[in-house]
């Protein structure tokens, strides 16, 4: 494992899905003190049985593991460091696709980003004047890019495979270019790679399709949970779909960040979920935010 971020890595995993230090240690068979070692990568000797055996404990392939500590930039791990909440963030990053060289450019952002609050739990805002807000602020609000048609709430499927299909009928009905066995077909591709789930039963499914031009957003409300990992323990009822075009990648990385933040909120968690109707849950949304925008 020399030469790769995989130790750092695995603690970014295992911090982004909410697992602590001793409990990974306990699944896996290993002292505290030696996964310890090996997250701060003075352990490089891993044998691939051991690799697999993580793998699998975090809910995520070998490919998706090595690949993502192959493209972890220095930088990005240096933040996450002196950052620690910003892991659910960064995971959520790094499962839009991003190239090894996108993450060298995303460390600016994410230095720009801290002293904002870009990964902070979001809060109501103080009551009085709000701050006039830049035109980068803007373009980066979801209402530019929050469809109301594919907002819905009360949905009632089986697993996220029959979601996933609705989702897809619902987005090529509003955009006649696009095949839905494509945009099908790129959605659980990038499921396959690692579940989208982010915790708090959240998931952000998101796909690039071609020369798609205005970046598509929705959301849904389910009236049951349904199971997103690949061992069925982590259930989802709050679910945001992001397309967008292939050719721009950091659109995904701005707007899967805001929605993370977004959802990092319980209070508006608990909005989503009692929004009673499709007009009702598109406005939620669009009010909170807002709200974090102004922040």
């Amino acid at each position: 494992m020399q030469g790769i971020a995989f130790g750092p890595t695995i603690r970014l995993l295992r911090q982004a899905k909410g697992i602590s230090l001793r409990e990974l240690a306990r699944k896996l068979g290993v002292s505290p003190a030696f996964l310890s070692q090996i997250e701060a990568g003075r352990q490089h000797k891993i044998p691939k049985q051991r690799i697999v055996q993580v793998a699998d404990m975090l809910g995520v392939s070998v490919g998706y593991l090595l690949g993502t500590a192959r493209q972890v930039h220095p930088d990005v791990l240096e933040f996450l460091r002196e950052t620690p909440e910003a892991a659910e963030f960064m995971i959520t990053a790094m499962q839009s696709g991003l190239a090894a060289e996108d993450f060298a450019g995303l460390r600016e952002a994410l230095k720009d980003r801290a002293g904002k609050g870009f990964v902070r739990r979001a809060t109501l805002p103080a009551t009085g004047r709000k701050k006039k807000r830049s035109k980068k602020d803007v373009d980066e609000d979801l209402v530019s890019y929050l469809d109301p048609s594919l907002c819905v709430t009360g949905v009632i499927v089986q697993n996220k495979d029959r979601l996933f299909q609705r989702f897809a009928k619902l987005v090529t009905k509003r955009n006649k270019s696009l095949a839905t066995d494509m945009v099908l077909e790129r959605l659980q591709h990038r499921e396959r790679q690692a579940p989208t789930i982010v915790g708090g039963g959240v998931a952000i499914p998101h796909a690039f399709v071609p020369q798609l031009g205005q970046p598509i957003i929705g959301a849904v409300s389910l009236k049951r949970s349904v199971p997103f990992s690949t061992n069925g323990d982590g259930r989802v009822r709050t679910v945001f779909f992001v397309i967008g075009d292939e050719t721009k990648p950091q659109f995904h990385v701005s707007m899967l960040a805001r929605i993370a933040r977004l959802c990092s909120t319980p209070e508006f968690l608990n909005a989503f979920a009692n929004a009673r109707t499709n007009r009702e849950l598109y406005k939620t949304i669009l009010q909170w935010d807002s709200r974090i925008g102004s922040d």
